[in-house]
């Protein structure tokens, strides 16, 4: 089970706040990374990263 699906799992059960609280925190530390990052290859690898954890906040967001 991946952890988008257990955090799936964890909103129905309704514990909407605490995972959505921690996914905003692991944003916010991802995007400081991307800013202090200086090597190209790794900065496209935290975009990358950022944009797939984008997509499943707005998708676990929808859910509430």
């Amino acid at each position: 089970m991946t952890r988008f699906q257990k955090d799936q799992q964890a909103i129905l059960e309704g514990n909407s706040r605490e995972v959505m609280a921690g996914r905003k925190e692991e944003l916010k530390k991802l995007e400081k990374e991307l800013r202090e990052c200086r090597n190209g290859f790794r900065a496209q690898c935290l975009r990358q990263e950022i944009e797939r954890r984008q997509r499943e906040y707005r998708e676990l967001d929808e859910m509430i």
